[in-house]
């Protein structure tokens, strides 16, 4: 009785604010149209004709009504990131509410519960990344900030390329992208760098290459523009509403004119805070405030994380002041330790000392970087260097590509970027300013209240492109049950080597960053590379919300959870397509080299666990008729060290054979790829290889198998990337001798 009088007080109130509240109404239409990005006229989802969408204003107290018409051949969805908001009008489709089909109409409707900048976006596939965002003003009842002026900042990136096409490439594991944006990692360019030994290291830890950004961009935008002007008057207090609103890229945000006040992380206002520089991780939003000075122009800019090109947005008029160049990241740089240990381990967990069984130990409950890797606390870089000098405003040096086809043979490697710094340890290219965030309010939850402590580990393999959390993606989860009343504390621990702003849907949480009962509330945080976050909320939404990274690519490639109350049970119409939630998407490509001696490639459809692999050899230099092999494989992945697979190989040399297989697949220290099998006429088969980027664009490759049938076979070859799709081989054959070649990928 107690709980159903409780129920129609709540609904009462509800009632009640409605009838009293003003209604605010929007309508947004996402269509394709054509519009100008960059240096070119692009086809691009947009919200009423245009990309960011508009602004959408309310204040505090307000009913928010906002019809989405989806006008695409597609389904869609919009999801108010940051606001709280009731389950069924959070935006995601599946678990929130079925998607809004192609020529439909879904009307969200919900109170405005608080105040501060927030921003939108569709939760539909790729979707975010064609232009489907943008950006929500939320004022509070009572001002509490003075300022001249209010402008938002909508940082985002853009791709030239289909998003999906852009994923299917790092499903593949290609190295275009890090080299098109001068990112590439070499050899030749670790000497040049003075970091032969971390190169060493890193090949002996069986580690990938290091990366910031999975991707290269064509451009950085702020407010759709790569460079844009706002006016303002000499001496004018300016407020910023700053919103990452990027699919894959973290920030770093600066003002030639001064530091910046941060007033407020993620809507949540803080203590103001003084900072230079800071770095902005994709969903996050801050408020700051900069003054105008009385002469010239002042640059204020948002630099990829990575380095790889910027945007600029200018206040005043005059002689221009640009923000200085940063340096860029050390990407040679090798954490971990080599030992015995680290050489015999079979999990790439154990390689950096974060086995499991140390996660459910709680050896890594405590935030901050492990003790094996650096010891910078959360927030607190350790050295500072003198600022470069002042970098012009050259706009070729604005676009992510520009090394696509810069053939000099060290320019798209990271060593020929200028000065080098390392993440997290130069104060140049400092960590998100948690450490420096202090709420406004105290909070401690109450001594009698339950706390549920779960562990997540962040974990993902590079080279597949497949992320999980809690060692599972979300195709194979379950849900993360909680109960109404708890205090919730989320233990995230990353054991990857990069950044993971991790979004909890429906809550704000807080995070411990040393600030005990001032805390900041927050709705994203960066989990940094080999480190922990903690971040605690009490569980007081009910419903099913969504937790995942807000790297768009890490999302859809399995890195997300659904947070359960336990009370609470969704509707039918939900229910009926939860399922799709957890479909497992394929991948389909192929490579073919064809040469003067001989052509071999590769067919294969992949998903997070599984291959279907075609594999053919045909030679004819050197033997009396042509040989020929087809290989057929059903691989099982279980994590980046190892494969058990089954197939069949159909082999003709003297005469024709099939017969079926058994084996793994197993990565030796080194980053050595070995592999052994028994198949069903006896017989046996092992080998090896190893590819070694001498520079960014030439890789040489070693491979060697011997099979128990008394042969034999030995490959070298020297690969030179001519473009995304197209290498230039030559090779040594043991049984087909030298060869020229072209190798397409497709």
């Amino acid at each position: 009785m107690i709980k159903r009088v409780s129920l129609s007080w709540i609904i009462l109130l509800l009632l009640f604010t409605s009838a009293s509240a003003r209604v605010v109404e929007y309508t947004l239409v996402i269509e394709e149209k054509e519009i100008f990005i960059g240096d070119r006229t692009v086809r691009a989802m947009t919200i009423n004709g245009r990309v960011p969408g508009p602004i959408l204003y309310f204040r505090e107290g307000d009913l928010a009504k906002i019809h989405v018409k989806n006008l695409i051949t597609e389904e869609t969805s919009i999801h108010w990131h940051g606001v709280l908001v009731p389950p069924g009008m959070d935006g995601v489709p599946y678990v929130s509410f079925p998607p809004i089909k192609p020529g439909e109409t879904f009307t969200y409707e919900f109170p405005i519960r608080h105040s501060g900048t927030y921003w939108y976006h569709s939760h539909t596939d790729l979707q975010e990344q064609r232009g489907v965002f943008g950006a929500i003003v939320i004022e509070p009842k009572k001002p509490r900030v003075k300022a001249d002026k209010d402008y938002v900042v909508v940082l985002s990136d853009w791709t030239y390329e289909d998003p999906k096409e852009v994923l299917r490439t790092l499903k593949a594991g290609r190295e275009w992208y890090a080299l098109a944006k001068g990112n590439a990692q070499s050899l030749v360019g670790a000497v040049k760098a003075g970091m032969f030994k971390d190169f060493v290291k890193r090949e002996l830890l069986r580690m990938p290459p290091m990366d910031l950004s999975d991707i290269a961009y064509d451009y950085f935008l702020i407010n759709g523009k790569p460079e844009s002007s706002l006016k303002v008057k000499p001496g004018e207090t300016i407020r910023l509403r700053i919103i990452n609103a990027a699919a894959g890229t973290n920030f770093y945000v600066e003002y030639a004119g001064g530091p910046m006040t941060v007033i407020s992380a993620d809507g949540q206002d803080v203590v103001p805070v003084k900072l230079k520089r800071f770095l902005i991780v994709i969903a996050e939003t801050y408020d700051v405030l900069i003054k105008v000075p009385e002469v010239g122009a002042f640059e204020f800019r948002a630099t990829a994380q990575d380095n790889s090109g910027w945007a600029s947005l200018w206040f005043g008029r005059g002689e221009k002041h640009f923000v200085p160049a940063m340096p860029s990241p050390n990407l040679y740089h090798t954490m971990g330790k080599v030992s015995l240990k680290s050489l015999l381990a079979l999990k790439p967990q154990d390689v950096m000392g974060m086995s499991n069984e140390d996660v459910r130990a709680g050896k890594f409950d405590r935030p901050g970087m492990m003790g094996h890797a650096m010891k910078a606390p959360m927030g607190s870089p350790t050295r500072s260097s003198e600022e470069p000098m002042i970098q012009p405003a050259d706009p070729k040096d604005r676009k992510g590509k520009r090394f696509a086809y810069d053939f000099r043979p060290l320019a798209p490697d990271i060593s020929s970027a200028g000065e080098l710094a390392v993440e997290g340890m130069d104060s140049r290219r400092p960590w998100p300013p948690y450490a420096k965030l202090r709420a406004l309010k105290p909070y401690t939850p109450a001594p009698e209240k339950p706390v549920r402590v779960i562990r997540l580990t962040l974990d993902g393999d590079m080279e597949r492109y497949v992320w999980f959390m809690g060692g599972k993606p979300l195709s194979e989860s379950d849900v993360i049950r909680i109960r109404k009343g708890e205090i919730v504390r989320f233990v995230l621990i990353n054991r990857t080597m990069m950044h993971h702003p991790m979004h909890l849907h429906g809550h704000f949480f807080r995070v411990i960053n040393g600030q005990g009962p001032y805390a900041p509330w927050k709705h994203t945080v960066d989990v940094a590379p080999m480190s922990t976050t903690v971040i605690e909320f009490p569980a007081s939404e009910v419903g099913d919300w969504f937790f995942h990274c807000h790297i768009l690519y890490h999302l859809e490639s399995g890195m997300a959870k659904v947070v359960h109350y336990e009370s609470y049970t969704p509707p039918s119409e939900v229910q009926a397509v939860r399922p799709y939630l957890y479909k497992d998407h394929w991948y389909a490509w192929a490579e073919a080299l064809w040469a003067t001696n001989l052509t071999e490639g590769y067919l294969k459809l992949a998903n997070t666990r599984y291959d279907l692999v075609a594999n053919w050899e045909v030679g004819w230099e050197g033997v009396p008729e042509t040989d020929w092999e087809w290989l057929f494989f059903v691989k099982r992945y279980f994590n980046r060290f190892f494969k058990a697979f089954v197939g069949a190989d159909y082999l003709k040399t003297d005469r024709r054979e099939l017969r079926g297989l058994v084996g793994a697949e197993y990565l030796l220290p080194v980053s050595i790829r070995a592999f052994f099998w028994m198949d069903t006429d006896g017989g046996h088969r092992w080998g090896m290889e190893k590819r070694l980027p001498l520079l960014p664009r030439l890789e040489f490759e070693a491979r060697a198998e011997y099979d128990s049938r008394d042969f034999w076979e030995g490959e070298l070859s020297l690969n030179y990337v001519l473009t995304k799709r197209l290498n230039f081989r030559l090779l040594w054959h043991s049984g087909y001798f030298w060869g020229l070649g072209l190798n397409f990928w497709f």
